[in-house]
């Protein structure tokens, strides 16, 4: 345990959750919270359920001079195999829920489970918010990446962004938050807590809707690796175009940098669509980031194309 973890720190924060009664797990193994099965153990996992626990939990980080950071549904995160000097926020409670208030309005919190919810939400009768069927994860990194597929946005939607900075809940139109492909001032400044959203979605035809969200789920398992376990897209697409004026994928230049299957340790380039990096095994960390060193380099000696990260990193990985 690190300086900056002494166990008479760990015991008064332990000692504060239990008598605010905030949830919390000690020594949690943070890969049972990731879509890549890999993480190591943080000492606490804290997990307030509604905005005047999470201003309690920030005001004790700060007391204690505790580093921390906040994980949502691990989808798209590669998680340190050492994340044990600092602790880990999680929303729970009333972040987990959506509410309708009629006409396609939909109020959506950050700890909802995006695929799901957008299911159940696009089966009540309203349309545009298909797409988001496909992507796994919570909400609130939805909203920090803007996730995307299939030409549609998640800030395409999106009416207001509710967010905690500065200890001030804050509530933004898109107008007013700074946003494009796969990006947004959240994933930069890593300075805010996304609370919720509220969408706002047109009405459509039920047998269409189902239809549409079929023929998405479809091409997703069609175009990517089944039942195994990864974060995801790896790189963005470069928005570079061909001479024949298609766009060029991330996944056509790792492939044509000879990278399609490559494998070290547990981790793998994967066969079946060489964007994504999978947990073969017993994949480390330091193994997928090997990986992605490797693509980064490989693709740009053989194309002069720079790739960018898709996923984020959590905690120091080597």
């Amino acid at each position: 345990m690190s300086v900056a973890f002494s166990e008479s720190r760990i015991r008064n924060l332990k000692e504060f959750l239990e008598s605010s009664k905030i949830p919390f797990r000690s020594e949690v193994r943070l890969s049972i919270l990731s879509s890549f099965k890999i993480g190591g153990i943080c000492p606490v996992v804290v997990e307030p359920e509604n905005s005047e626990q999470v201003l309690e939990v920030l005001s004790i980080f700060k007391k204690l001079e505790l580093p921390w950071k906040i994980l949502g549904g691990g989808s798209n995160l590669l998680i340190s195999d050492h994340p044990d000097n600092f602790v880990t926020l999680r929303l729970s409670g009333k972040f987990k829920e959506f509410d309708s208030f009629g006409e396609g309005k939909f109020r959506i919190g950050a700890a909802t489970n995006t695929t799901p919810t957008f299911r159940q939400i696009s089966q009540t009768g309203f349309t545009g918010a298909e797409f988001l069927s496909t992507i796994p994860g919570w909400t609130g990194g939805a909203v920090i990446q803007n996730a995307g597929c299939y030409g549609g946005e998640l800030f395409d939607l999106i009416q207001t962004v509710e967010f905690l900075k500065n200890d001030e809940v804050l509530i933004r139109k898109p107008s007013e938050i700074e946003h494009g492909y796969r990006f947004t001032e959240f994933l930069n400044r890593k300075d805010s807590i996304i609370l919720g959203i509220e969408i706002l979605l047109k009405e459509g035809n039920v047998e269409e809707i189902e239809e549409s969200l079929r023929d998405k789920r479809e091409r997703r398992n069609s175009s990517q690796p089944e039942n195994k376990r990864s974060a995801g897209s790896v790189f963005k697409n470069p928005k570079i175009y061909g001479e024949d004026g298609k766009e060029i994928k991330a996944w056509e230049l790792i492939d044509r940098a000879g990278l399609r299957g490559v494998v070290k340790g547990g981790a793998q380039i994967s066969p079946e669509h060489c964007n994504f990096i999978v947990n073969v095994g017993t994949a480390t960390a330091s193994d997928v980031n090997y990986l992605v060193d490797l693509v980064l380099d490989k693709v740009f000696q053989q194309s002069g194309i720079l790739l960018k990260r898709e996923i984020e990193y959590f905690g120091d990985i080597p």
